[in-house]
């Protein structure tokens, strides 16, 4: 029994006298749910003495996961433990819109606020951010790489018609499955992390995300594959892909499914059997592809069910245990919560899907299926910076941008980010850029070397999308995240404006200068308003004055290497990356030198 007696109180009235007030407590059982609350309560409420006084994070770091979830990559097969958004499954893609409701997070102090101005805050700083995107890379990698191996193969294997439409249908998978999925990983991050506290609400949160899932994509598959002839003469204008639709269609269920158990994984950080789930998942798809494909030669029916293969073996390994842990428990005000989060989100993806994927289905329907094809592959070997440095940089810089933004010296440690990640990123679009399109002109067919001046094109994308990553902290830090959804949305249009008018008359090329001037104006937008609203001294005119360098070097090695042969053009290839690195280390040494001068700190 709880020992509580009767204590009197002094007080003053409301006219100021002395008076005493004996307050009555009752004893509490232990066995009591009063008592229970209490002590729970009192658990987990830390002493005001025994931290800081600060002002705590306004955004828990498992929210504000979805900050940025959007790299402009279209791996024209899937290749990923879900379908991908530029090289990044959805569930660890990051979305442009942050909550709006701060959680507080009084037990936790980022370690990052610790740390003292100077040469060893900033570096120590700056060492956090780069292990946390080696972690995230390790995973992400093995994206790329399979997909090195795979693509080629497929564009020898199958016909350029086929690769086209295959390209297509994973245009349509990403959109379906985002539209189909709610937002549902994300609300899953929030729910489980931050709204609910014991293991009982949290396994139903669990099971609600299942039983939500399912009745969302069964229902819209069912719909799908039994208008799949319809949606085949939608999409190429023939009903004889009507199968591959209905595959497609079983590829979202297959995805959906994968969603919850691959996002418990994440929140509970098992990353040995999250990232052991991917690859198989990617192994499987790559092994499945080879022998469907390449010996039964199934054609795109083949592919699409190596792909499905591969979903399936991360179902069949998580929803068991899900089922077994979890159960299936339905519970309204947590659907509604789930909802209320998720559900906003889905306009954002919509708008990221128009300004990132749409081109395909433009290209396919303006010009042919086997412009789509080439222009698939170019994309995909230029977007390779984004699973290489964007996706995982995206993944470990909010939680990082949070903690810098609680320092007074903020943003001085924003510009030392954006200066050595602008730097990096120019080197690594320089490079990636000549090496793709090396890899190009050796591994793929001549019929789609016609797009290789693509390549460049989409890479630059790319980087001025991350660039507009850096440029978002401002509306994140001032919670004005729905500014994203405007950017976003306002760049879709533009894109689209741009591809109706220049893929009549350019095709392919005219699709990736639609996408360059939709990701340029993208970030200048969000620059002008981040720099009203949360003014960061970014150098901006350096930035450029080093792009404008990597442009002309890269026109003149391309000019020079004209009519030479393959060794000479690898040879004039690298003296040109080198001299550019050269270039950006030299300007990186004269930034340094300056901010000594300037204020006796690096």
């Amino acid at each position: 029994m709880a020992s509580l007696f009767d204590e009197p109180i002094n007080y003053q009235d409301a006219r100021g006298k002395e008076a005493v007030q004996r307050i009555h407590l009752m004893h509490l059982s232990k066995e009591s749910k009063q008592y229970q609350d209490v002590v729970k309560r009192n658990e987990h409420t830390p002493w005001l003495d025994e931290f800081p006084i600060s002002t705590p994070p306004t955004t828990g770091v498992d929210e504000v996961t979805t900050q940025v979830e959007l790299p402009a990559v279209d791996n024209s097969s899937p290749l990923s433990g879900f379908s991908t958004v530029d090289g990044l499954p959805y569930d660890k893609v990051a979305t442009q819109v942050t909550p709006e409701r701060p959680i507080p997070v009084l037990n936790e102090v980022p370690k990052l606020e610790t740390l003292k101005p100077g040469v060893e805050g900033y570096a120590s700083q700056i060492r956090v951010l780069v292990k946390s995107s080696g972690i995230y890379a390790i995973a992400s990698m093995a994206s790329p790489l399979i997909s090195l191996v795979l693509m080629p193969f497929l564009t020898h294997t199958l016909s350029h018609s086929e690769y086209g439409a295959l390209a297509v249908l994973n245009t349509v998978i990403a959109l379906v499955a985002g539209i189909t999925q709610l937002s549902l990983g994300n609300a899953f991050f929030r729910a489980y992390s931050c709204d609910y506290e014991s293991q009982r609400d949290r396994l139903k949160v669990v099971s609600t995300v299942v039983i939500l899932l399912s009745l969302i994509s069964i229902p819209s598959i069912i719909t799908a594959m039994m208008t799949a002839p319809w949606l085949a003469n939608l999409l190429f204008k023939s009903s004889s892909y009507s199968s591959a639709v209905v595959l497609a269609a079983l590829i979202v269920l297959m995805q959906n499914l994968t969603v919850p158990g691959l996002s418990w994984l994440r929140v509970e950080n098992r990353a040995a059997i999250y990232s052991a789930l991917v690859i198989a998942n990617l192994l499987v798809y790559l092994s499945a592809a080879l022998i469907f494909v390449g010996i039964f030669h199934m054609g795109i029916t083949g592919a699409l069910l190596a792909m499905g293969g591969g979903y399936a073996v991360v179902v069949t390994c998580t929803l068991p245990v899900v089922l077994i842990r979890a159960r299936l428990h339905f519970r309204v005000d947590i659907a509604r919560n789930l909802l209320s989060f998720g559900l906003p989100l889905v306009s954002n993806f919509v708008s990221v899907w128009i300004l990132q994927l749409s081109d395909r289905y433009l290209l396919s329907h303006f010009g042919s299926l086997s412009q789509t094809a080439s222009y698939a592959v170019a994309y995909s070997l230029g977007g390779v910076l984004s699973v290489v440095i964007l996706a995982p940089f995206t993944l470990a810089w909010p939680s990082a941008m949070f903690a810098i933004a609680k320092r007074d010296d903020a943003p001085r440690i924003y510009q030392l980010v954006f200066r050595w990640y602008g730097i990096v990123l120019l080197f690594a679009t320089f490079a990636l850029s000549l090496a793709s399109t090396i890899v190009f002109d050796l591994f793929f067919p001549p019929a789609y070397h016609s797009a290789a001046p693509v390549i460049p094109i989409v890479a630059l994308s790319i980087m001025f999308y991350a660039v507009y990553n850096i440029f978002t902290t401002g509306i994140s830090i001032k919670r004005k995240t729905w500014f994203a959804v405007v950017f976003t949305t306002v760049a879709a249009f533009i894109n689209v404006g741009f591809n109706i008018a220049l893929i009549p008359l350019y095709g392919s090329m005219g699709a990736a200068w639609s996408t360059l001037l939709a990701y340029t104006i993208l970030t200048v937008i969000a620059y002008i308003v981040n720099q009203r609203m949360y003014p960061i001294p970014y150098e901006i005119g350096t930035f450029v004055f080093a792009l404008v360098i990597g442009i002309g070097l890269y026109t003149c090695s391309n000019f020079v290497a004209q009519k030479q042969g393959t060794y000479v053009v690898w040879g004039i290839s690298l003296g040109t990356l080198v001299l550019y690195g050269g270039c950006l280390l030299l300007l990186g040494m004269l930034l340094v030198r300056k901010t000594r001068n300037n204020s006796g700190q690096v």
